[in-house]
């Protein structure tokens, strides 16, 4: 299952930048927590990469893939999760009290994201489920803020980990 997932998504990143409309990178800031480990915890930078075939304004998908590295509680070099997922604008707008911290016009839109997640120590099946409630785009970026996700182990429906990310900046290419 994992393979075939792996090679599907090589498959798209390949082919993406030949018919993608958007297609990016992004960078941002994590902190993540094991529930299954009391105290076991990992902060650092997050690396993404992005698929966007459209640019509706209601129910817009993205196919993000998302791996992590930072430090733990002891200071050692970790990879708490690599993640391979779908991800929905709820809706757009430019009418929003967000505008005024940016010079340029932003549209606001809030996502939701379903992604396979794969924990580095921890069970190999997960599923991830995230909302970025602080997401503003604009047509070569996205910005988002406080973005926090949840990772439930599939077979037993137990949530295993959660994390946050502060900040995430997402370069579109077109």
């Amino acid at each position: 299952m994992k393979k075939r997932i792996l090679v599907a998504f090589l498959v798209l990143l390949a082919v993406s930048p030949l018919v993608a409309k958007s297609f990016g990178y992004g960078l941002g800031m994590y902190g993540h927590s094991d529930l299954q480990d009391v105290g076991a915890f990992s902060s650092g930078v997050e690396l993404s990469f992005v698929y966007q075939p459209w640019l509706l304004p209601f129910g817009n998908p993205s196919v993000h893939s998302k791996g992590a590295m930072g430090s733990d509680m002891q200071g050692s070099l970790t990879f708490p999760y690599v993640e391979l997922g779908i991800s929905v604008d709820l809706f757009r707008t430019i009418k929003h009290p967000f505008n005024r911290f940016a010079n340029n016009i932003v549209a606001y839109s809030p996502a939701v994201s379903v992604a396979y997640h794969i924990d580095g120590e921890g069970p190999s099946h997960l599923l991830s489920v995230g909302f970025s409630p602080f997401k503003l785009s604009q047509k070569d970026f996205w910005y988002e803020f406080f973005a926090l996700y949840v990772a439930m182990d599939i077979e037993t429906g137990a949530v295993d980990s959660w994390g946050v990310n502060l900040v995430r900046y997402t370069y579109i290419f077109k």
